[in-house]
């Protein structure tokens, strides 16, 4: 379970309508066509390339349906990852953690499931045989590091 202490108190991610609501109010982005893809995406996608801020992201929007409980703010959430990077010595166990509730939860398994069917797509997409090789390795790219946070094996396929 992805669980931070922040002022003193163990709190949880939790995966619903607060979490999805504030991630697409604040982290959604758009695509090279104009498109917005999701917060969910963003910060998922986040996660696979191991960037701090969609570390921070998620932990605010895990954190979401604290909204009549005092919600920790973005600073209480750094000062709490960055205690724990301290302990741990790295943030390797925080986007494990992270990447594993989200993935595995089940409020956004069908988003998960869409993604990974989307980037399958986009490994044979492009005009050149130069284009489709370079979004085939921008997608092993990611099924590596979903394998490495997951603590799973994979073939490549160089």
């Amino acid at each position: 379970m992805a669980t931070l202490t922040i002022k003193n108190e163990q709190q949880n991610a939790k995966f619903g309508f607060a979490f999805k609501n504030l991630a697409d109010k604040n982290y959604n982005q758009k695509d090279e066509n104009g498109n917005e893809v999701g917060g969910f995406n963003g910060i998922y996608t986040g996660l696979l390339q191991f960037n701090i801020d969609s570390l921070i992201a998620f932990w605010d929007c895990g954190l979401a349906h604290l909204v009549s409980k005092g919600r920790p703010t973005i600073k209480d959430i750094e000062e709490a990852l960055e205690a724990r990077i301290e302990t741990d010595g790295d943030t390797e166990k925080l986007f494990k953690e992270a990447f594993r509730e989200i993935d595995s939860s089940g409020f956004f398994k069908r988003d998960a499931k869409t993604f990974w069917k989307n980037l399958e797509m986009f490994k044979e997409m492009g005009k050149t045989d130069e284009e489709k090789a370079e979004n085939a390795k921008g997608a092993q790219i990611m099924l590596e590091a979903k394998a490495e946070l997951l603590d799973e094996e994979t073939e490549s396929t160089d």
